[in-house]
């Protein structure tokens, strides 16, 4: 199988700075099987969508802030090429009320609760029952407006007034000591099976703000569990039977790929904290053999089709 053309979508270089740590290593992967390989921006009106055979989702990161423009480019694109992960299994990702889905469906999930108005927020914190909380929007990238406080910090209920402002669902819960203190795993999956893992260090610092002022990622290879690893087969297994219930394609009912962020409660029991199946990063540089996988995943997907 060669000469395929496939877009890696993802935005301006001046919006990406330096945070795109994969497509090269990506676009390198896919050219050595010999497929023809673009990287368009997707809001670019001069890229023909259907001069592709496959569109894979890889960094449209500027996407929160042009949101109802993302979301009109999404449903227009679809209907020119092959986009994976395909549209509905997006738009069910985008929004973290996926959890509820998640949690419906068996798997331990970290405590939330969504709240869309302010008088929710303290109701959701006193529910908590817990020395601190995690405030965030349910749609954001980058942990953007996410804040760790104590739970009688009125700054958490300032930066909740601060979300609803933009429009945007609250999401509450409890912090998770494990999690503040060590950072947690993230699991990368390949067409429903586990590929690699990354750790990632803590981001936020306690009463708002992240460590060190901006957002910075420390990450490192991954050396998870059984029981984290099991937990994320789990995710694969309740996204297919979500996927199926809801009417999405075969290609949203198994991703072709998913980032699932695993945290130990209690530093033994695994839970989801979020599950990233629209264009998370895969940190090739620091997982080499990453770009190799996902380009075999390439592969077996149009194989399969």
């Amino acid at each position: 199988m060669t000469g395929e053309r496939i877009a890696l979508v993802t935005t301006d270089a001046e919006f990406l700075g330096d945070e795109e740590r994969d497509i090269e290593a990506l676009v390198s992967a896919l050219k050595t099987r010999r497929f023809e390989v673009e990287t368009p921006i997707w809001y670019d009106q001069q890229v023909d969508w259907s001069g592709f055979d496959l569109a894979v989702m890889r960094s449209p990161w500027d996407y929160p802030g042009r949101y109802a423009e993302f979301m009109h480019w999404l449903d227009q694109v679809t209907q020119q090429v092959r986009v994976l992960n395909p549209p509905e299994l997006i738009k069910w990702d985008m929004d973290k009320r996926y959890l509820q889905d998640l949690a419906n469906a068996g798997v331990p999930c970290a405590p939330f609760e969504f709240c869309t108005r302010p008088a929710q927020v303290g109701e959701a914190i006193a529910n908590c029952k817990a020395a601190s909380v995690i405030v965030k929007p349910t749609v954001s990238v980058a942990s953007a407006n996410t804040g760790w406080f104590a739970s009688d910090d009125p700054s958490a209920l300032t930066l909740a007034r601060q979300i609803f402002a933009l429009g945007k669902t609250v999401m509450v819960q409890p912090a998770i000591e494990h999690v503040t203190r060590h950072g947690e795993n993230a699991l990368i999956y390949f067409n429903g099976e586990f590929a690699a893992s990354f750790h990632k260090g803590p981001i936020l610092t306690f009463g708002g703000g992240y460590i060190g002022g901006h957002y910075i990622e420390d990450i490192s290879r991954g050396h998870p569990t059984a029981a984290e690893i099991a937990v994320g087969d789990q995710v694969m297994a309740a996204i297919q039977t979500i996927g199926r219930g809801r009417g999405f394609s075969s290609d949203a009912q198994t991703p072709l790929y998913a980032r699932i962020d695993v945290a130990m409660a209690a530093g033994t029991q695994p839970q989801i904290l979020e599950v990233e199946a629209f264009e998370p990063a895969y940190f090739a540089d620091i997982i080499p053999e990453v770009a190799e996988i996902f380009a075999q995943a390439v592969i077996d997907r149009l194989a399969a089709r």
